[in-house]
C-alpha cells in the first residue's frame, strides 16, 4: 500500500533544485598541525599543539594513511586498535588471524586506483558529508570530506576500550563527535549527537569510515552483502557494464512524512546489516542505534573507484513539502532547517574468518547478536510437525450504487466447516488467523471491540474459537490500529492522524477512490489497550498486527506527535505489550525492532528486487530468524509461480501457509481492501492438505534448529542445513540433478539426514 499526503502536488523542478547532488568541494583550505599524545587516564584530554599551515598534511599527496603513524590505543583479547590523529583514520589489528583491519580503503592496489579529483579525497577521509547553508536559500546542498573542506581534529581523549575524537570542519562550523571502541570480535563507531555542533551549516547527511573493507577485485571470491528483501549479493566480478549505479536503501523503509527523492520499488529493509566479503574474510556490520535515520549505500567497483564499498549514510535532515497556497494544493521540497534528527549513530564492525567469511556466517553472527543483546530467545523443541497457518477471511465491502455492499465470505459457522475439513483432510496441527471480522469488514479500520453480527457476532466469534480449541488450534484475530477510517474508538482525524512536516494529515491509499488516516501512534497504543478486555472475553490466544512494525513514521501532531524514533519505540512497546498479554502474537512482514516480540512473521520477504548489479537472492534474514521466530512467506494459493515459490519455501526453511474463504473469490474481486485470486476452501482443501504434508515431511523437526549451512551444489541447485545435521537439499531445473550421492528429481527437493552437531 502506497503512502501519501492528500490532494498534494509539488514542482518537479523545485525539487530537483533542492534536492540535487552536486559534487563541488572546498580545497586547500589552511588548517592547523596537530601533535596528540595519548596517556593513561581514561578521561583526560589530550594535548593539542597547533602549528599553522597553509595545507592539509593530506592534500601534500594522494597517498593513503601511513600504518607507521598509528599509535596504539586499545586492546581486546582479540584485537588491537591504533588511531592516526592526522588522517583521523584506525586500523584493528585482529590477533587471531594476524589480518589488518582499516578504516580507509585496501591499500594493496591503491596505485591502479584511476579516480582523481574530490573522489579521491572522498577515499581517503574518514568521513563524507553533505550539508547546507539556510541563510542562502537558493544554496544547493553540497558534497565534502574531511580532507577537502580543511577538516582538523579539534581534541582526542581516551575512553574505556577506545577513543573519542572530535572532528572539527572550522570553515564550515561543523564538529562532528566520534567514539571509537573495540569489543571481542568488533570495532564500534559512534556518532555522538549531543556534543555535534552545527554554526555556520548544517549537516544533511555524514558516512563515517564509509570505505571500512573497500576493495579493489582482484579476481577473488567476494561481494558486497547488501539485506534488499531476504538479502542480495552484489558480486565484485560483475561484468563493467552492469556497475552503472548504485544501491541505495532506507532502513525501515522511507519515512513518509519526508520527500527523500529515492526509488520505492525495491524491497524493504527489515534489518540494519550489511557486509562484505572478499577472499576468507568478512566484515559484517550492524547497525546498532540510530538505524531509524540511516540508509544503506553500497557501490560496485567501476561506479564512483574501482573500489567496491558499503556504508551506513547517516541522515540528519531530510526534504518535506512546504505548502505554498491556503488549498494546501502544490508546494516545493524544502529541508526541515530547525529540527535535526537526534539520535547517536552506531554501527558494529564484526570481523570474520574462515568458514564464517560468507553470508551464512554473517547470518550466524547476526543471529548471534540478536540472541545476546537484542531481546530474541530461541523456539522451544515442539513435537516434530509444523502447524499450517490459515488466514480466514471474514468480509470487506465494495462500492455499491447508493451506498458500499457488505460482502460475507467466510462465517463463523462456515470457519468452523473448513477448519473441520482440514482437520478431517489430516492436518493435526494448526494455527488460525480471522481476519475482517470487525463491523464492515477488511476494509473497515477501527472498532476492533466487536464482531459483525452478520458473520456471527461476539456469541458466533466465541463458539469458532471454543471449537479450535477442542482440537489444539490457537485462534488469532488481525487488526491494524495504525489505521483508522471508520471514525470508531473516538477517532477524530483532526486530533488523532499522523501530519507530516507541513502540517497535511497522512493517510494509506487502499483502493482507488478512498483511504485510511494514519494514526498516531500514542492515540493507537490507548485504543489498543483498552480493546485488551473484549479479546480476552471471547477467548482469543492473540493478536496479528498490521502496520505495527512494517510501517514507521515522524508524526508532527502537536498533541501525540513523536520522532521516527519515538515511533520506533513506541511500536515495540505496543508488541511487547501483546507478548505479555497473549500467548501468540503475529506480523506483518515486520521490521527487526518488533521481530523479538513476535511468534509468526507473515510475508517475509523470499526474494530481492532484481537490480542489475545483484547476482541472486539469498536467505540471510532466514539464516538469521530460523529457531528463533517462525515465519512464512506469501500465501500458497496466492503465488504468482505456485510450484517454485513452494520450493523456495522449503529451501528457505518457511512454513506453509493459506489464506482460504468459504465462498468463492470471485465474490471479493471488487472488494476495496482485499482481492483473492482463488481462495474458495472446497477448491483447496485438498491441494492444501497434501502440499502441508510435503512441508511437514521436510521441516517438522528443524523449525527449533538453526540454519548453519546455505550453499548451491550447481545452477538451480542448492542445499539448507540444520544445526541437528539434517539438510534439505532443492533442484529448480526441468531435469534431475544427481552429485555426491545424492540425486534430487526435477523441480524436486530431497532430505538427507545427518548427525546431530547442535
Amino acid at each position: 500500500m502506497k503512502l501519501f499526503a492528500q490532494k498534494l502536488k509539488w514542482k518537479p523542478s523545485a525539487t530537483q533544485a533542492i534536492i540535487g547532488v552536486l559534487a563541488l568541494v572546498l580545497l586547500g583550505m589552511a588548517i592547523p598541525r596537530i601533535d596528540v599524545e595519548f596517556r593513561a587516564a581514561a578521561d583526560e584530554v589530550q594535548t593539542v599543539n597547533r602549528v599553522e599551515r597553509t595545507e592539509h598534511p593530506m592534500t601534500a599527496h594522494d597517498k593513503l594513511p601511513d600504518e607507521a603513524d598509528f599509535e596504539l590505543v586499545a586492546e581486546s583479547e582479540s584485537l588491537a586498535l591504533k588511531f592516526d590523529s592526522v588522517s583521523g583514520h584506525f586500523i584493528v589489528h585482529d590477533r587471531r588471524s594476524g589480518h589488518v583491519w582499516r578504516s580507509y580503503p585496501e591499500p594493496e592496489h591503491w596505485e591502479n586506483e584511476g579516480i582523481g579529483g574530490i573522489w579521491k579525497d572522498h577515499l581517503r577521509s574518514p568521513f563524507m558529508l553533505r550539508y547546507t547553508d539556510f541563510a542562502q536559500r537558493q544554496m544547493k546542498p553540497k558534497d565534502t570530506n574531511f580532507i577537502s573542506a580543511g577538516g582538523r581534529i579539534q581534541e582526542v581523549k581516551r575512553i574505556d576500550g577506545g577513543i573519542r575524537v572530535d572532528y572539527e570542519l572550522p570553515e564550515l562550523g561543523l564538529v562532528i563527535p566520534v567514539q571509537i571502541r573495540i569489543g571481542d570480535d568488533y570495532v564500534e563507531t559512534t556518532i555522538l549527537d549531543e556534543s555535534l555542533k552545527e554554526q555556520n551549516f548544517s549537516l544533511i547527511w555524514v558516512r563515517l569510515f564509509p570505505f571500512l573493507g573497500g576493495v579493489h577485485s582482484v579476481g577473488q571470491e567476494g561481494y558486497l552483502f547488501i539485506p534488499d528483501g531476504s538479502g542480495a549479493l552484489i558480486s565484485f566480478n560483475k561484468p563493467e557494464e552492469n556497475q552503472t549505479r548504485t544501491f541505495q536503501g532506507a532502513i525501515y523503509g522511507e519515512d513518509p512524512s519526508f520527500i527523500n527523492g529515492m526509488e520505492r520499488s525495491r524491497q524493504p529493509i527489515s534489518m540494519p546489516v550489511y557486509g562484505v566479503k572478499s577472499g576468507d574474510k568478512a566484515v559484517l556490520a550492524i547497525v546498532t542505534e540510530g538505524e531509524e535515520y540511516g540508509e544503506i549505500v553500497a557501490s560496485p567497483a567501476g561506479v564512483y573507484s574501482q573500489y567496491n564499498w558499503i556504508t551506513i549514510q547517516n541522515r540528519y535532515r531530510s526534504t518535506f513539502l512546504q505548502i505554498t497556497n491556503r488549498s494546501r494544493e502544490s508546494g516545493f521540497a524544502a529541508y526541515n532547517e530547525d529540527q535535526r534528527f537526534a539520535a547517536n549513530r552506531s554501527v558494529r564492525y564484526y570481523f570474520l574468518e574462515g568458514d564464517e567469511s560468507d553470508y551464512v556466517g554473517m547470518a550466524a553472527r547476526y543471529r548471534q547478536y540478536l540472541l545476546e543483546e537484542d531481546g530474541y530467545s530461541r523456539i522451544e523443541a515442539s513435537d516434530g510437525n509444523l502447524p499450517l497457518h490459515l488466514t480466514i477471511v471474514g468480509a470487506d465491502r465494495q462500492s455499491g450504487l447508493v451506498t458500499d455492499s457488505y460482502l460475507p465470505t467466510t462465517t463463523t459457522a462456515q470457519a468452523m466447516q473448513i477448519v473441520q475439513r482440514l482437520y478431517g483432510l489430516g492436518v493435526e496441527k494448526m494455527q488460525i488467523q480471522y481476519t475482517g471480522w470487525q463491523n464492515d469488514g477488511y476494509s473497515s479500520y477501527g472498532g476492533y471491540d466487536s464482531v459483525d453480527r452478520r458473520l456471527g457476532g461476539g456469541s458466533g466469534m466465541k463458539k469458532f474459537i471454543d471449537y479450535a480449541h477442542s482440537l489444539g488450534f490457537p485462534v488469532m484475530l488481525g487488526a491494524d490500529y495504525t489505521l483508522n477510517n471508520t471514525g470508531e474508538d473516538g477517532f477524530s482525524e483532526r486530533h488523532h492522524a499522523v501530519r507530516n512536516m507541513s502540517g497535511t494529515t497522512l493517510r494509506d491509499a487502499y483502493w482507488s477512490s478512498n483511504d485510511a488516516s494514519l494514526v498516531s501512534l500514542q492515540r493507537a497504543q490507548h485504543v489498543m489497550e483498552n480493546d485488551m478486555a473484549f479479546y480476552k472475553e471471547l477467548g482469543v490466544d492473540g493478536i496479528v498486527l498490521g502496520g505495527i512494525g512494517s510501517r514507521l513514521a515522524s508524526d508532527f501532531n502537536t498533541r501525540y506527535g513523536g520522532t521516527r524514533t519515538e515511533s520506533k519505540q513506541l511500536q515495540q512497546r505496543m508488541a511487547d505489550e501483546l507478548s505479555e498479554q497473549f500467548p501468540l502474537v503475529g506480523g506483518n512482514s515486520t521490521n527487526n525492532y518488533v521481530n523479538a516480540s513476535m511468534d509468526h512473521i507473515y510475508h517475509l520477504a523470499s526474494d530481492y528486487s532484481y537490480d542489475v548489479f545483484s547476482d541472486r537472492a539469498v536467505p540471510f534474514a532466514q539464516i538469521a530468524l530460523h529457531g528463533l521466530v517462525s515465519y512464512s512467506s506469501s500465501y500458497a494459493n496466492q503465488r504468482d509461480e505456485y510450484h517454485k515459490q513452494f520450493l523456495k519455501d522449503i529451501e528457505y526453511g518457511a512454513v506453509p501457509s493459506f489464506i482460504l474463504t468459504h465462498d468463492e473469490s470471485e465474490k471479493l474481486r471488487f472488494a476495496y481492501g482485499i482481492q483473492l485470486f482463488s481462495s474458495e476452501y472446497a477448491n483447496w482443501a485438498s491441494p492444501a492438505v497434501k502440499e502441508y504434508q510435503r512441508y511437514n515431511m521436510a521441516l517438522g523437526d528443524v523449525q527449533d534448529q538453526y540454519i548453519v549451512d546455505h550453499r548451491q551444489l550447481a545452477d538451480g541447485v542448492f542445499a539448507t542445513t540444520y544445526s541437528g545435521g539434517k539438510s534439505v537439499i532443492v533442484n529448480y531445473n526441468r531435469y534431475p540433478y544427481a552429485g555426491d550421492g545424492i540425486r534430487v528429481g526435477a523441480e524436486d527437493f530431497t532430505v538427507v539426514q545427518g548427525g546431530a552437531d547442535d
